[in-house]
């Protein structure tokens, strides 16, 4: 039985006939069958009723026609009778024999008698002829109409319907005349052409020639699909990859449709890649060598062209500003230049190899940044005139710099515009480049004197079998390429700052991206490696990959952040990394021969040949802006909504930068349109210096510029030396006393756990965490913060004593504070041929209190104090006693000695310097833009010239994500692919070829000489 409701019972439906309901639809026609369905509507319908209304309408005529001939018989025997009666009476008076008379078809009489003329009038109407039907043989008509016409319209068996037929070709001739026009013959001549034009379309429209797959004929299945996408996506497969295999596997591209995508998007890249764009001209512009070499009839007396490249390398880079030359006000230039340096010049020798008019406006007196001593020039001592490297022009990775320096320096004669760079130091000391002294490295006692560590060319696992033998580390494996780090936790760091360091590149070529702009360098949720290292500090990496050993933690403290007294945890972590990899790398570290005035005065060359001009000693005073106009009360409302909104200073529109002033009043102005301003002085001294207050308060500054610390300024300290680098035992590696990076002390709780020491102290000595008075002053502090004041609150004695205190003086201390000391003299290979037997030596420390005050604002900044004789005497009988002490060689033998400072060196290399979002080229206001260190790392040649790379890039228009990561297109590869290779071949007086360098050298020294040829060679194979 079945359970449940019974199932509804279903009432008829009334709208079809059923034999119980024979009743027909409605508006169906009356003579259609219910049951037969013909699709014959004219044969079935149309025929019958037809042909009935025909029969009807000739029964009625027939009808009417017999009704009128009986009236019309009647009619004419009433007629006749009358007629006889009258012939009668005719007769008897005499009628007319013979008459002719008029008969009618039927042969009747027509009588004109007025009795015939009665008879017509007298007869009914005869029924009219103007009907459709009226005969037998208009219904037979009819018939085979409708019998033709239903052959016509519905199609016999096994043709179509005539009326297609005839439509269709009507529609083919019509076709034929839109398709084809003036063809339309030749296809009628060759039908065949025709036929295979419809299969093919035929063909098209079954898919046959879609660029897609049907859904059952995938490759595989979606899940598999975005599973193999995922993988491929966490094993960082490049984008483009990734969207073939995604239209491939996802969207169901074919495969021929696929090599037709990339066919043509490699034919679409190849075109953007060989077009000249932004600006630049069609013929580059070839250059000759500054030093203009002077040939007469081939022979060329070396001795003399000897001297006359010396003789350039004594005078300054750049021409002295002259307040009364008014060439330089009137004239329009499509660029300025500000600030001073290699980067400053190799920025302006790009722009002006790309077309732009460009003017260097330097404010030092050498715009190589080299200082000459003022006492000795004056008086024409020994030392007159001659330069001394205060920015310390070492050269990390030396091939990748010389690929970049190539478009900039690039000569008839010489590719790389006869520069040459040497390797620092020599194969007897593995090429040594840094000696390391840390406090407490290597000893049991951070008071002890420390072991100092030479750091050389040998690379990381040389250093890694140190850090086992000094520092107890373990010993790496024997594996001879390095891929076994064995127990070396030293090597494992090592190799994961390198892999770290790999992501350096994209994380700076992305600062030229839009900064609203979606990243696309990001893979993965982490995104680039070392764009998450930039925002977080280098403690917390070495505690973590090096728990164990505090001296090696110690000693990669110190390789990474040498030039900046700041300990790991305020420094950021990219730059650790980026100077650790510049210390340890096979590479070494390079010198420019000749020093960085040779560089600057190849640069300088490149500029003036181009039409530019490079002007040092101007003192600027502030930038130009143009006026905006005066905006609307609704566009002020828009823009303080959208601000509130953001949470942004002010996002309204920026004047635009066209020029400077200078402290003399001189105006310069760029040209209007395109015209830029390119400031390589660093962040801070462009935005809280050069914009005017009224424009920085009205417009504001970079987003995140008042979150940055600007680093102490250095005083350099002069020293010249009489003796060769022989004579006096000097060496080429730079000497640092890394206070920063003081050995940590490790300590081990009950239960066994490490409590992790701090990496470095003050400058006055003391740990960084507390105050001058001693070391446990900052854990008495922290006590009393949180004691009895609950959790976060700080107790009233605490806040008072915090108030009261004021932070400690900073002051140089003999063998405590942060020291670099420089031999440049000792680097260069040409320097003994230039100057004889004297040397120079530049040491670098920190300015103290006296001659700097720090200020506590947004952003952290430091003015210069009017300092007196006595405080730089003081200082200088600290520093000289350090280096006295450190380079005895040196006692009685110094000549003289000029401090130098203070000098400012941008900001620090605190995470905030990368986090912030403002740290780009292209700043708010348009046409102004920036350049230089501050971009990328500090107190790094090499970092400072990809500095001045990036601002070229953004003055010239080169911010397209498409041009920099996948066709590598920028302002060098297109001077590159563009410029003239050099033609001018140099001989000796043997005839043979030989390189045209612009500060020649003697071939003793074989192995600077050797460092320089390979240079040379790797530069012209790449």
């Amino acid at each position: 039985m079945r359970m449940g409701r019974p199932p509804p019972r279903r009432r008829p439906s009334r709208r079809h006939p059923t034999a119980e309901n024979p009743e027909r639809p409605k508006f169906a026609s009356p003579l259609i069958v219910v049951g037969q369905v013909s699709p014959d509507v004219v044969k079935s319908v149309l025929a019958p009723a037809l042909t009935d209304l025909a029969v009807t309408s000739v029964e009625e005529y027939a009808d009417e026609m017999l009704a009128y001939e009986q009236r019309a018989g009647e009619a004419r025997k009433a007629a006749l009778l009358m007629g006889e009666a009258q012939e009668d009476e005719g007769d008897a008076e005499g009628g007319l024999d013979g008459e002719e008379v008029e008969v009618d078809l039927d042969g009747n009489v027509v009588a004109d008698s007025p009795i015939d003329v009665d008879l017509r009038a007298d007869l009914p109407p005869p029924p009219s002829r103007m009907r459709l039907f009226s005969a037998q043989s208009d219904i037979d008509e009819l018939s085979i109409l409708l019998t033709e016409t239903s052959d016509h319209f519905v199609p016999s068996k096994g043709r179509s319907a005539p009326w297609k037929v005839h439509a269709n070709a009507a529609k083919f001739e019509r076709l034929l005349d839109e398709r084809y026009g003036r063809l339309r013959p030749f296809i009628e001549k060759y039908p065949e052409i025709e036929v295979f034009v419809k299969n093919v379309q035929r063909k098209y429209a079954l898919g046959a020639f879609s660029p897609f797959r049907r859904s059952e004929d995938m490759p595989v299945n979606k899940t598999t699909a975005v599973i193999m996408l995922f993988m491929m996506h966490r094993n960082n497969v490049r984008m483009e990859a990734l969207v073939l295999a995604a239209t491939f596997c996802l969207v169901g591209l074919q495969p021929w449709a696929l090599v037709a995508l990339v066919a043509l998007g490699k034919w679409e890249m190849d075109r953007r890649k060989s077009k000249r764009v932004y600006g630049m001209p069609r013929k580059l512009q070839v250059c000759e060598p500054y030093y203009a070499r002077d040939e007469a009839g081939g022979d060329v007396d070396e001795i003399e062209e000897r001297a006359k490249k010396y003789a350039f390398l004594e005078r300054p880079v750049g021409t002295l500003f002259n307040p009364a030359d008014l060439s330089l006000r009137d004239e329009k230039y499509d660029a300025l230049i500000l600030g001073s340096g290699p980067e400053t010049l190799y920025c302006a020798a790009l722009l002006a190899r790309a077309g732009r008019k460009v003017c260097v406006l330097s404010p030092s007196s050498d715009v190589s940044e080299c200082v000459v001593m003022e006492k000795q020039t004056a008086e024409g001592g020994k030392f007159a005139h001659v330069p001394f490297d205060i920015k310390s022009a070492n050269v990390s990775h030396v091939a990748r710099q010389q690929k970049l320096l190539v478009p900039a320096l690039c000569t008839s004669s010489d590719v790389q515009g006869g520069i040459r760079f040497a390797k620092i130091g020599s194969a007897s000391d593995g090429y040594a480049h840094s000696i390391l002294s840390v406090p407490g490295l290597g000893t049991d006692n951070v008071s002890t004197e420390p072991i100092p560590v030479v750091v050389n060319a040998e690379g990381s696992a040389a250093l890694a079998e140190y850090c086992s033998t000094c520092l107890g580390d373990g010993f790496p494996g024997v594996d001879l390429e390095g891929k076994d780090n064995g127990n070396s936790t030293s090597l494992g760091y090592l190799k994961a700052c390198m892999q770290i360091n790999a992501g350096a590149s994209e994380y700076y070529l992305s600062k030229l991206f839009a900064s609203g702009a979606k990243d696309p360098l990001k893979q993965g949720n982490d995104g680039n490696a070392y764009r998450q290292a930039t925002i977080r500090p280098a403690a917390a990496f070495l505690d973590k990959c090096l728990p164990y050993n505090a001296h090696v933690r110690s000693l990669m403290a110190a390789l990474g952040n040498a030039n900046e007294n700041l300990c790991p945890d305020k420094t950021s972590m990219a730059a650790h990394v980026s100077h650790l990899c510049a210390m340890v790398g096979a590479e070494g570290m390079s010198y420019p021969v000749g020093g960085p005035r040779a560089l600057c005065h190849a640069l300088m060359g490149v500029i003036e040949q181009c039409g530019g001009r490079v002007v040092r000693g101007v003192s600027l005073q502030e930038l130009l802006f143009e006026a905006l106009p005066e905006p609307t009360e609704e566009e002020k409302r828009k823009v303080e909504a959208k601000d509130k909104k953001e949470g942004q200073e002010s996002s309204g529109p920026k004047p635009r930068c066209r020029g400077v002033r200078l402290q003399n009043g001189c105006e310069l102005t760029v040209s209007e349109g395109d015209g830029v301003v390119v400031s390589t002085l660093g962040l801070i001294p462009t935005f809280l210096h050069l914009l005017p207050s009224d424009t920085r308060t009205a417009h504001g500054v970079p987003p995140g510029l008042p979150a940055v610390s600007e680093r102490r300024p250095l005083m350099k300290i002069l020293v010249g030396l009489n003796g060769t680098k022989e004579a006096l035992d000097l060496t080429g590696a730079d000497w640092y006393r890394l206070p920063n990076a003081s050995l940590p002390r490790d300590e081990v709780d009950a239960a066994g756990h490490v409590k992790f020491g701090r990496i470095g102290f003050d400058s006055e000595g003391a740990p960084d965490g507390g105050e001058a008075g001693g070391e446990g002053s900052g854990e008495s502090s922290l006590m009393e913060t949180t004691e009895g004041g609950g959790r976060g609150k700080r107790s009233k004695a605490a806040s008072s004593a915090s108030a009261s205190a004021k932070p400690p003086r900073s002051k140089f201390t003999s063998g405590q504070s942060w020291m670099k000391v420089s031999f440049p003299s000792a680097k260069d290979p040409s320097w003994a041929d230039r100057h004889g037997a004297i040397s120079t030596c530049v040491v670098t420390v920190e300015a103290d209190d006296d001659f700097v005050k720090a200020f506590d604002t947004k952003p952290k900044i430091f003015s210069v104090l009017k300092s007196s004789d006595g405080e730089m005497e003081r200082l200088r009988d600290r520093v000289m006693r350090d280096l006295l002490e450190n380079f005895p060689q040196l006692d009685g033998h110094i000549e003289c000695i000029q401090i130098q400072g203070p000098v400012r060196s941008g900001l620090s290399q605190n995470p905030a310097r990368y986090a912030i979002s403002g740290n780009r080229p292209s700043t708010p206001y348009p046409g102004l833009f920036v350049g230089g260190s501050d971009l990328t790392v500090a107190d790094s040649f090499s970092a400072s010239i990809v500095g001045g790379w990036l601002a070229a890039n953004a003055a010239m228009g080169y911010s397209s994500i498409i041009d920099h990561l996948y066709l590598k297109k920028s302002i060098t590869s297109d001077l590159e692919r563009f410029l003239d290779e050099p033609s001018v071949a140099v001989t000796d007086k043997e005839g043979k070829i030989v390189d045209d360098v612009a500060v020649p050298f003697d071939g003793k020294e074989s192995e600077a000489e050797e460092g320089a040829t390979n240079a040379a060679e790797s530069t012209k194979e790449e």
